[in-house]
Formats: structure tokens, sequence, C-alpha cells
């Protein structure tokens, strides 16, 4: 019988530079920097993850993903991979928050048991790959007209659905891009929009209200995290169902959203919820209150999107897919895993594991942290 017992753990801070800055009302974002981490098991065995912190969401940067990876890191040798709850729970007693390396601990540990369990995660999670997952893509906060020349791209490039950047302060102009796009793209395609906490109450009850007539699914984080007196508020008169994102990293943030009716939905993202393990508490706290999910991504590379959508295929409530990052990096640097068809469609094989793998050229560009 094989022995179970983590022996080393690689740390490998990457970067990839995107195709042209992504904007959001939070900042701009030019390049990918990633964290990987390879836990391997005794054998020679290894399950891979990564993540991809956002100082303005996770308040995590990438060099202290990397500090904090090398305490966790040894804190793990010589433990049972299988263990991932307990595990989980050491990583929250030896700090708070920090959900973005976590979840590349969690997501390394979820390939690795999976792939020692001989199957494909998905299977692991008790999923179906008969599920359809079909990906939206992102058109990035700029100007009017820009933004419409984008979603038209975007359309004629074949993609089911448009998530529009929102949440600038004042937001007439707002409402101006949305007519603009939905003049550019036509009545028929479905249109998200995601203000990433930058209206206040006002600003989001007006934006809404004009955006009515627009057809619109769903609005993401339409005011501050933590604000959820005027989330719940939204709630109640918005047109347009609310869709809790920022707001809702830990399933005890989940509770709360849905105890004060603070929105109609959830976004549910491995890098916000500290990986797989927190984010099947959360998309069964929204199964019990028979409310629809969102998965969602930061700039992760077809890794970590790959995880994600093994991930999706284990819950029926979960019916929007937001599996775009890969799409705006200048390279794939992934071997194996998700791959996207012609129609945008999302599928995985049944590959023990995630199925994906960095390809060991590329990360030779960047220095490996090993904890043995």
């Amino acid at each position: 019988m094989s022995e179970y017992k983590i022996d080393k753990i690689e740390i490998i801070p990457t970067q990839i530079k995107l195709h042209e800055p992504f904007v959001i009302s939070k900042g701009a974002l030019t390049h990918a920097k990633n964290t990987v981490v390879k836990i391997y098991n005794v054998d020679g065995t290894y399950g891979v993850g990564e993540c991809c912190p956002y100082r303005s969401i996770h308040g995590e940067t990438q060099a202290g993903t990397v500090a904090f990876a090398r305490d966790l890191a040894a804190a793990l040798i010589g433990s049972d991979p299988r263990d991932i709850h307990r595990h989980v729970a050491l990583m929250d007693r030896m700090i708070v928050g920090n959900a973005s390396v976590k979840c590349a601990f969690d997501m390394a540990l979820y390939d690795l048991a999976a792939k020692m369990a001989d199957t494909p995660l998905y299977k692991y999670l008790h999923g179906d790959r008969a599920k359809k997952i079909f990906t939206d893509n992102t058109v990035s906060l700029l100007d009017k007209d820009k933004m419409a020349e984008k979603a038209l791209k975007f359309k004629e490039m074949g993609f089911p659905v448009l998530k529009v950047k929102l949440g600038e302060r004042g937001y007439r102009k707002d409402v101006d891009r949305m007519e603009a796009i939905r003049t550019a793209v036509g009545p028929d395609l479905p249109l998200r929009i995601d203000a990433n906490q930058g209206w206040n109450y006002l600003d989001a009850k007006r934006a809404l209200q004009a955006m009515a007539d627009l057809d619109i699914e769903h609005c993401e984080e339409p005011v501050q995290a933590g604000n959820t007196t005027d989330q719940a508020r939204l709630n109640a008169e918005s047109p347009i169902p609310i869709m809790a994102d920022e707001s809702v990293f830990s399933p005890r943030d989940a509770i709360n959203i849905v105890s004060r009716n603070a929105a109609d939905l959830f976004n549910i993202k491995l890098g916000k919820s500290g990986g797989i393990c927190n984010s099947m508490k959360i998309a069964a706290i929204a199964q019990a209150a028979d409310m629809y999910c969102q998965v969602g991504s930061f700039s992760e590379s077809r890794l970590g999107i790959s995880a994600l959508v093994h991930f999706d295929m284990a819950w029926d409530h979960i019916i929007y897919h937001d599996l775009d990052s890969p799409l705006m990096l200048s390279e794939d640097p992934v071997t194996g895993g998700l791959q996207y068809s012609s129609d945008w469609q999302v599928t995985v094989d049944d590959t023990p594991g995630h199925g994906a793998d960095f390809d060991p050229d590329f990360l030779k560009r960047f220095e490996t942290v090993v904890i043995k």
C-alpha cells in the first residue's frame, strides 16, 4: 500500500502579462502575478494549485502569499495530504483571511487527493461531466465607445453572454455605457454587469432603475462590501437581481447575506473563499436557500480555472459561468486541463485530478522556494 505523507512543497511566484490592461472600478491590472504551489506525496505524486491575489479585493500581495506559503508548507510536511478539512482548519488557525494563498494550497491538495484516488476531480467532488458549461467574456471599464466596440467584437467571436464592468461614481456614464453596448450588440445577447463596489446606495439605485429596460441578467456587488444594510435595500428595490461577490468570502458571509436578504445570487470564486473546501460550503448554503450561483475568477491561468470547472460540475444550481481569465493572458503556460470549444463551451476530461499542469520550462523562468 502506498504511503500517504507530504514530502515536499514548492512555491513559485510567476508573472504573465495580459494582452491589454484589465480595468475595473478598483483600478487597472496589467500582469497576472500568480503564485503556484506544488505539493508532493512521498511517492512522487504531486498536486498543483495557484492563486491570484488582488490587493484591492483580498488585501494580499504576491510577496505576502509567498511569505505565508513558506510557513504553511512547513506546517504540512509529514501530514496526510488527504486530510483536507484538517489542513484548511490549520490554515485558518495560522492566519486570518488571506483567502488567496489558502486557495493555492487547497487546490493542490484536492488535485493530489484525486490523483491518489485515480479519479478526476469532478468525480471526487461527486459531480457530473455531462453538465453543459459555457463561459462569458468580460468588457473592461473604458470609454463608452470603446466598450461598445469591445462588446460587438466579443459577440462576433461567438460568446453566448457578456459581462460588463461598471462602477463609476455619478452613475450616468455607466448608464450611457450600457445603452451604447445594448445598441451595439442588439436585443438578444444576454448582458450582466459588475460594479465591483464602485457605487454608493444612491448611485446604485438610480443606475439600476435607469437600466431596467436593457434586459440585464444581474448586477454584481453594487455597493461597498460589508454595507449589508444598503445592499439589502437595493435587493428589495432593484429591477435587476443583485449578486453578492466581494461580500461573500466565507460561509459565514454567505449566511449573513441570506439572513439579511441582501442578494438574490452568489458569485463563488475559489480564490475568494480559500479554495474548494470552503466554496463547497458556500454552494451548499446557497442550495439550501434555493439561490442560483455563478462561478468567477481573478486572473488565474487555465490551471486554476480547470479546478474551478471541476467544482462547477458538482452543483446544478451554479448556472452562470465567468471562466474567461485565461483568455486575457498573453501566454498559456498550462498543459492539459480545460478546453474552450468554438462556441465557448468549456470542457474537461477524465484525467485524474484537475488534469492541468504548468509547462516546466515556464516555471524555470521563476525562483522556486522548496520546503522539505
